[in-house]
């Protein structure tokens, strides 16, 4: 018999699926734990277009799936021999797909998008190659807006861009890296989120932080290690890779790192692709992977190898941010805010609470967090008052 498509979803958008897919005539229903299952297609078809059938459930469980799956290769055998392939539909959580395409490779002719294949209104993911040309100097305006200081960075940042868009589609460059030393809170992630934002806001973000690893089994977190070791696991960017299709990477506090994980991604930066601990191959054409390093500039040959940092098609050392530079995030960070309370909250902040907000002495902050800390609190005493109708005093004084 011939094999069929099977259909994976984006979680986040499922509400979105049902509601535009139902509309269409489609409705939705969960594959039970059992393989006694069948459809009249006179009686059940007749009065809707299709039927999604979710098998997600099936396949949660890594250690079950195998059990689970000849119900699934029952429910396609009902397909092919009722002749439904254009009515009965196999669904899956992206999250889970891997698993039905091991487990039923010999029945499945390949797994497609759903929100793709149904041309379902969601958000594109897109990467920063294949943008149109006026939507990519769009992106460079959203960088330099959002992106408070480092001018020259951003400058040399746009030049590398280029490049990358170039070389990328002559195969010589699958990846673009860059790597940025500095201390904390002065922007270093802020470039991951603004590309993130732009290109795939609808998915999860993929941040890995090092901060969070021991040392010593670091790559395994990482990508996992093999079915069968005590403690055997998932790794960590495996798994937000499967369930992202985000194409860009945060390696957070990378100086705390260890010599594998460092060689593995020495290996992955030249290549463009790895395999996990599960045999799972990952194809990374086309990724940004932004690394941060909170380490002066005279100590970074003495925590990476200069083999990993040739490997960097940008390296940049943020300075702290000057008195202007403060004052420009400052007020951009309120306008933000402002914004979502008007939108969210439906208040508006007139222009004498936005100067009692404002009147504080920002600049003895050394750092972007430091200030957005204050700010929020600031934002918070004058806005209780109004959603709680509290009559709380103020205690903004100017610092």
């Amino acid at each position: 018999m011939s094999r069929i498509i099977a259909y994976e979803y984006n979680k986040q958008n499922i509400d979105i699926i049902v509601e535009e897919l139902r509309k269409e005539g489609y409705i939705f229903m969960t594959m039970p734990l059992t393989d006694n299952i069948s459809f009249d297609e006179k009686e059940v078809f007749g009065t809707f277009k299709g039927l999604m059938v979710d098998v997600s459930n099936l396949y949660a469980d890594d250690e079950r799936a195998l059990l689970y799956t000849k119900y699934v290769e029952s429910l396609i055998n009902q397909i092919q021999v009722n002749h439904l392939e254009s009515q009965l539909f196999v669904i899956i959580n992206r999250k889970y797909s891997q698993n039905l395409k091991d487990l039923l490779f010999y029945q499945l002719e390949k797994i497609i998008s759903l929100e793709e294949a149904f041309k379902l209104d969601i958000p594109i993911n897109k990467n920063i190659v294949d943008l149109e040309e006026t939507d990519f100097e769009e992106l460079l305006s959203k960088i330099n807006t959002d992106l408070v200081g480092h001018s020259k960075f951003k400058k040399m940042l746009e030049e590398e861009l280029r490049k990358f868009r170039v070389f990328n589609k002559l195969g010589y460059q699958p990846i673009f890296s860059t790597f940025i030393m500095g201390n904390s809170g002065i922007g270093k992630t802020e470039l991951a989120r603004v590309l993130h934002n732009n290109l795939s806001s609808s998915e999860h973000f993929i941040k890995i932080n090092f901060g969070n690893y021991s040392d010593q089994n670091a790559l395994s977190s990482l990508i996992g290690s093999p079915r069968g070791y005590i403690g055997s696991s998932k790794g960590e960017l495996s798994e937000k890779l499967v369930n992202s299709k985000s194409s860009i990477i945060l390696i957070d506090e990378f100086e705390k790192s260890n010599k594998p994980v460092q060689n593995f991604f020495l290996q992955l930066l030249e290549d463009g692709v790895f395999t996990d601990s599960l045999g799972r191959e990952y194809d990374l054409n086309k990724y940004i992977i932004i690394f941060t390093a909170n380490v002066p500039k005279d100590k970074v040959t003495k925590s990476f190898s200069p083999e990993l940092l040739s490997r960097f098609n940008l390296k940049f050392s943020f300075s702290n941010l000057t008195a202007d530079e403060k004052e420009e995030y400052l007020h951009k960070r309120l306008k933000r805010i402002e914004k979502d309370i008007q939108d969210k909250l439906h208040i508006n902040v007139d222009s004498d609470t936005e100067k009692r907000i404002l009147n504080f002495n920002y600049k003895k902050y050394e750092n972007m967090r430091d200030i957005n800390s204050e700010l929020m609190k600031r934002v918070s005493s004058e806005l209780y008052p109004l959603l709680y109708g509290k009559d709380i005093k103020n205690h903004l004084n100017d610092k």
